[in-house]
């Protein structure tokens, strides 16, 4: 969607955080997704949590194949099984949903989430409420991650059971769950900042080996961690819509509206101009997942769509 390149050191820029459930022998699916946009004049970060469910066109970027209406957490699956393009197929789907460019991606899994915490020190973070969560092996029972309201340093292994969540009493279902991790992603930037060597830095980086992909430098990464010492604010945003089994399967419908006005705020964050037209032969087709193709619920790639989305994560 850029003409050039933009360069994170002096121009507004965008980061998709995309945190995979990566699983033997199937696609992995996006279990996370926030769009951050960062305004180097107001020295402003605005983050949007796109809810998992989320019914939206996927795009393919290579432009091969329509895979109609689905989930967008569906969009990794599918580019994962074709050639593991799944950042790339996310990164088109989310491009499409909002209108604007996604100029770099930052993308982990379990473990790699798991390394930059204990890496880090551990975070503090605000538990709302009593988590009980299966942990990092999907192992539930006796080894399920136990976690008490209030603020607390918390590990890897922690971490990951906060943000993983969505089914505790009081744990807000998604919207909870995006709520805590961006909460997350705020609390590792300000920490990252803090580091008090290049060293400790390129450390956590290189300790992350397969589990951490990103189109961003070392150069550049180190910049962010130097821009995150200045930022005067972090606002955050999470999609409004309604619940949608008209099809038998669940889907979170976007409402229109505020994704319109999400849009603009984006869109202002990046001082990013649309080109007249350019966006008009899609714009319908990621309202409310409008489309001319029908949902299915099977792909080529072996993904089947159901009522529950994936695995479950307490």
């Amino acid at each position: 969607m850029r003409a050039e390149k933009v360069d994170p050191v002096k121009d507004d820029f965008s980061i998709l955080f995309i945190g995979i459930d990566k699983r033997k022998n199937e696609p992995s699916r996006s279990d996370a997704l926030i769009l951050a946009t960062f305004n180097h004049a107001t020295n402003k970060v605005h983050m949007v949590s796109i809810p998992r469910d989320s019914k939206v066109q996927i795009i393919d970027p290579t432009h091969t194949r329509d895979y109609g209406i689905s989930k967008i957490t569906h969009a990794h699956a599918y580019g994962d099984a074709n050639n593991g393009q799944g950042a790339d197929y996310t990164i088109a789907t989310v491009e499409n949903l909002f209108k604007v460019p996604v100029d770099y991606y930052v993308q982990v899994d379990f473990d790699a989430f798991m390394k930059i915490i204990n890496a880090l020190g551990g975070v503090e973070m605000d538990v709302p409420v009593k988590l009980v969560t299966q942990n990092s092996k999907d192992k539930k029972g006796k080894n399920a991650i136990v976690l008490k309201p209030g603020k607390q340093l918390l590990n890897g292994e922690q971490a990951l059971a906060l943000v993983r969540n969505r089914k505790s009493p009081g744990a807000g279902g998604d919207f909870g769950r995006g709520r805590r991790q961006m909460a997350m992603i705020e609390a590792i930037v300000k920490k990252s900042s803090k580091l008090s060597s290049v060293t400790k830095y390129s450390k956590v980086i290189d300790s992350l080996d397969q589990n951490f992909e990103t189109n961003l430098t070392f150069g550049q990464l180190l910049s962010l961690r130097q821009y995150a010492g200045s930022l005067s604010g972090i606002k955050t945003l999470q999609l409004k819509g309604t619940d949608d089994m008209s099809t038998g399967i669940y889907y979170y419908a976007l409402d229109d509206n505020y994704l319109n006005k999400v849009r603009t705020q984006l869109r202002e964050q990046l001082n990013y101009q649309t080109v007249a037209g350019s966006d008009s032969s899609q714009e319908n087709s990621s309202m409310n997942g409008t489309s001319s193709s029908s949902s299915s619920t099977t792909s080529d790639s072996g993904l089947a769509t159901d009522s529950s989305g994936s695995a479950s994560n307490q």
